[in-house]
């Protein structure tokens, strides 16, 4: 059942009790004479001070309500029928209530009232018998400056920032510098009216025929003389900017969500109405502002999918790159590593003065496993020519899975003078004979040459000591004699026990 809970109060009397009655928004839909329900409560005081805030909680059994003389008396019982009602003071504050918020959990049974004062913030567990108030902070708001949102936390908006909090205490803040009047919320918007007008913000054009719609700061700036202006912003608290900000004539002195959109209303009689554009709209406004990491944010609270957002690193890094802003567009690129063809960041990356960035790419081709043979030859010779041994022993040292063409890895660490790295690869696959002539023409290191050569066998000793015997025998000659001795006598071991055998 839906209920209006209504305040009449005589303005004219300042004795008078505010009166609060409660209609069936059903039966006022379908009849014209209905009958409201008024709430029967007693002044907290002897003295009579205005009613500042009102709350209750879904099902009307519980009724809070907050005075100017800082008292806040909770109702409980069966409100809507007016029986069984019990009255009581929670707290009494040395300052003005200004707001006053009911949560309920999703059982229905634990029940949380914060309440604001000019300089408290409080939150009582009204479930239970005890109230006892819990101090949140020693600090207020203003009357409408604050709201509770689906995560049933209590959203203040103060002069410096805008604060949640929970029944345990404070949490995050926005900071926004302002002097605060009015504070809504609509879907994951926080609207704002502060008291004065900012030198950035864009009048609100009432000519225009058409709605305005949600977005982002404008470049235009003006500046407002006049003493009634109140600026209106939309803060988008899922993507953590300024959706818009605007100058109202006369002040603020309504807002309303509705019918998806939001509605204010001006205090020269002027009523704005903003709808909020569709995802693609917003990021179009951000790729002509080249707000590139607002874009992707957005588009990520906003589910897009994973090839759609490195799409926009794209845009990002092309940006980026345009500017000559090399190795930050790099950074952009890497997050397109499985979504954009490889060799589109490549090309822009084969110039000497790049190639740091290039071998960070194609690193981070092969930590994703998206690398092929010819990208692993790539980033060997950018390691080459960088000189960089660290991270060219770091490579070759912890592949699991080479997938590119060994002999061309030899040949390129070979060709630029890292003869330890070429060794290891060609000791690692067999490759005898790049190993001996590394050992032998590169480093000219017979002793080792002739050591690698004992642990082969006879028939691969011969072909070796033919290609590479004079260039050993010239350097250690009895050594390699020995050698050829072994191998030969050896030989003859075998072709004579092949005979007896005969």
């Amino acid at each position: 059942t839906r209920t209006l809970l209504t305040i009449e109060e005589n303005v004219s009397t300042a004795s008078s009790r505010p009166i609060i009655k409660l209609w069936s928004v059903d039966k006022l839909l379908r009849q014209t004479d209905v009958q409201p329900v008024t709430v029967k409560y007693q002044q907290p005081s002897s003295t009579p001070h205005p009613l500042t805030a009102v709350s209750a909680t879904p099902s009307i059994s519980q009724i809070a309500l907050g005075f100017a003389g800082g008292h806040i008396v909770l109702i409980r019982g069966n409100i809507a029928k007016s029986k069984s009602t019990k009255q009581r003071t929670l707290h009494v504050a040395p300052e003005p209530v200004t707001n006053l918020h009911f949560v309920t959990d999703d059982t229905g049974t634990s029940v949380t009232l914060f309440a604001t004062t000019t300089a408290q913030t409080l939150a009582f567990d009204t479930s239970g018998s005890k109230s006892e108030p819990s101090m949140l902070e020693e600090r207020g708001c203003g009357i409408g400056c604050s709201l509770v949102n689906d995560e049933h936390e209590l959203i203040v908006a103060r002069d410096e920032a805008i604060y949640v909090y929970t029944a345990e205490g404070r949490g995050p803040c926005f900071a926004f510098d302002a002097p605060k009047v009015l504070l809504r919320r609509f879907r994951h918007y926080l609207l704002l009216a502060t008291a004065a007008p900012s030198t950035m913000a864009p009048t609100l054009d009432h000519s225009r025929d058409d709605d305005d719609d949600l977005q982002l700061d404008s470049t235009e700036s003006r500046v407002y003389s006049y003493n009634d202006a109140t600026t209106f912003t939309i803060l988008d608290t899922k993507n953590k900017l300024v959706a818009y900000t605007g100058v109202v004539a006369g002040g603020v002195r309504g807002v309303a969500t509705e019918w998806g959109s939001v509605f204010v209303l001006g205090g020269h009689g002027t009523l704005d109405h903003f709808s909020e554009k569709d995802l693609l709209e917003k990021l179009d406004i951000l790729y002509r502002q080249n707000l590139y990491p607002l874009a992707v944010k957005m588009a990520q609270n906003g589910n897009y999918d994973l090839a759609s957002v490195a799409g926009i690193y794209k845009k990002y890094g092309d940006w980026l790159y345009s500017k000559d802003d090399f190795d930050t567009a790099m950074s952009q690129y890497m997050q397109t590593i499985g979504y954009v063809e490889p060799s589109y960041i490549i090309r822009k990356y084969l110039d000497a003065q790049r190639l740091i960035s290039l071998a960070s790419y194609l690193q981070e081709l092969h930590t994703a496993g998206m690398a092929t043979s010819d990208h692993t030859t790539l980033l060997l010779n950018c390691y080459t020519k960088l000189r960089d041994e660290e991270r060219l022993n770091q490579f070759i040292h912890t592949q699991e899975d080479y997938q590119f063409d060994v002999d061309t890895a030899i040949h390129v660490c070979r060709q630029a003078g890292f003869y330890d790295q070429a060794l290891y690869l060609a000791d690692k696959f067999a490759k005898t004979g790049m190993y001996l002539k590394l050992k032998v023409e590169d480093q000219d290191d017979i002793k080792a040459a002739l050591e690698y050569m004992h642990k082969l066998g006879d028939s691969d000793v011969s072909v070796y000591l033919a290609e590479f015997g004079r260039r050993c025998l010239a350097s250690l000659p009895r050594e390699t004699t020995e050698l050829l001795v072994e191998v030969c006598i050896n030989g003859m071991n075998a072709r004579a026990g092949s005979i007896d055998k005969d």
